[in-house]
């Protein structure tokens, strides 16, 4: 019985090590750059008429091997707004080298009307 109390502390600690082990290489606050090319090419587009107020879409999208985002997802209902965000984003090459292929990246776009 000792010997079974034991493991499963043992094997809770090395849980916890392990989980608390993961390192983030670019924490929010250094990926500036990349969020000002997403900013650049998400103003390609002057403004979308049928806005009756500002919009915030959070937009989810993650970097694939050959180093292309991908619009994971977008919470708008505005189909315009989602198709507009997935037609600009979709496939394009970061220049910027802070997102690694297989990272993700959550982020807030503004729209006025």
């Amino acid at each position: 019985m000792r010997k079974l109390i034991l493991s499963v502390v043992v094997t809770l600690f090395l849980t916890t090590a392990f989980a608390a082990d993961k390192s983030t290489d670019n924490p929010t606050g250094t990926l500036n750059e990349t969020y000002k090319e997403i900013t650049k090419l998400l103003n390609t587009y002057p403004t979308f008429n049928g806005l009756d107020q500002d919009v915030l879409v959070k937009v989810r999208i993650a970097i694939n091997e050959n180093h292309e985002m991908v619009v994971l997802s977008t919470n708008t209902t505005n189909e315009s707004l989602n198709y507009y965000i997935k037609n600009t984003l979709n496939y394009r090459k970061l220049s910027t080298g802070e997102l690694e292929a297989g990272k993700g990246l959550v982020f807030l776009v503004k729209f006025t009307k």
